[in-house]
């Protein structure tokens, strides 16, 4: 009896151990299982944090994500929470759409130069033959009669070779760092220094004499439209064209600053209606070139490729002086841009020059 109360309890208690390993076993999978899932959302709050940190967020973003995470009876009993400044970034915190170069000022579009005849010349002035008058004797001739005599007068005429120049002093780190530095200054000093060439080939009053101030100016002798008429700038160039088939040229162009081409365009009859088309606009057969070349309220009409001459001893030439002065030690390059010409006017008369207010005065008067 003794023995099988003693085997039963030995039973019992392997039972009772076998259980309790189970149960330990199951629990410590289970505790496990509880404790790898929860290390899970913390390595993902934990990777979401660094992305917000290293990306940003913006307000919405943010309050977006906060919205997401809360439970709707916490919504719906009105909730707060914090925004950090080191986690939200500006809304404007974006990477920029970079353009390469240099974005400058628009250049003239039209310049003097693209209306005139341009030869070449290797010497340092150009000397031509320039007929100052003529008097024509030819008439019938009877037998035995002498006949009648003719004569000209001619004068030599200089026109000397200038040079047209300028230059930028810029650190070798600007020419070697900034992107578009090289194709931006190809492009933007030659077209300035056009501004000034144009300025000598128009208006030069020294050693190149700009075809405006060598013009015949305008004169309402030749025609005027009586004391009843109401003249206007259309009236004028039409009247400076007249002038210039006088003298047996043929006007090519007219040059106006944009300004008076519109208030051409925008001439307007006593009823309304515009007095002219507007674009590319023409008087008598000539077009009309509008330039910021030409003075505001004046004109130039002329046969550019007769009547004158661009000749280039040099063209528009780029050189760089990295050892320019002292440019060597503060590590500066000295840029010059130049160009080497002559303008000789063969013909006075190809041009005629003058200003709208008081031209209008004189086909009135």
């Amino acid at each position: 009896m003794e023995l099988n109360i003693k085997n039963e309890l030995e039973q019992l208690g392997a039972t009772i151990k076998t259980d309790l390993e189970k149960s330990n076993t199951e629990l410590k999978s289970e505790v496990k299982t509880q404790l790898d899932a929860l290390q899970g959302q913390f390595d993902q709050l934990t990777a979401k944090n660094a992305d917000i940190t290293a990306k940003g967020l913006t307000f919405g973003e943010e309050l977006k994500n906060q919205f997401s995470s809360t439970s709707p009876d916490v919504l719906a009993k009105g909730f707060k929470f914090e925004l950090k400044a080191s986690v939200l970034k500006p809304q404007a915190d974006i990477n920029p759409e970079y353009r390469e170069g240099i974005t400058g000022y628009a250049n003239r579009k039209v310049n003097a130069r693209q209306l005139f005849a341009i030869g070449s010349t290797s010497s340092d002035a150009v000397k031509y033959v320039k007929e100052s008058g003529y008097v024509n004797g030819a008439a019938i001739k009877e037998e035995g009669v002498i006949s009648g005599e003719s004569s000209f007068a001619i004068n030599q005429e200089t026109a000397l070779v200038k040079t047209i120049s300028t230059h930028l002093i810029i650190s070798k780190e600007m020419l070697n760092d900034v992107s578009g530095i090289s194709s931006y200054l190809q492009n933007r000093i030659p077209a300035k220094l056009a501004e000034k060439e144009d300025q000598e080939l128009l208006y030069g009053t020294g050693d190149i004499k700009g075809v405006a101030v060598t013009a015949v100016q305008f004169s309402g002798t030749t025609l005027t439209l009586g004391t009843g008429s109401t003249p206007n700038q259309y009236d004028v160039l039409r009247v400076a064209i007249n002038m210039i088939a006088k003298a047996d040229y043929t006007a090519s162009a007219i040059m106006v600053n944009p300004t008076d081409k519109t208030k051409l365009e925008l001439a307007k009859s006593s009823t309304g209606e515009y007095l002219f088309p507007s674009g590319n606009m023409s008087v008598a057969g000539v077009p009309i070139v509008e330039s910021n070349a030409i003075t505001e309220g004046k004109f130039l009409v002329g046969s550019f490729r007769d009547g004158a001459e661009i000749k280039e001893r040099q063209g528009v030439a780029i050189s760089y002086y990295p050892s320019d002065g002292e440019n060597a030690k503060k590590g500066l390059i000295t840029i010059v841009a130049e160009e080497r010409l002559a303008l000789p006017v063969y013909h006075n008369g190809a041009f005629v020059a003058g200003d709208f207010t008081s031209a209008m005065a004189k086909l009135k008067s």
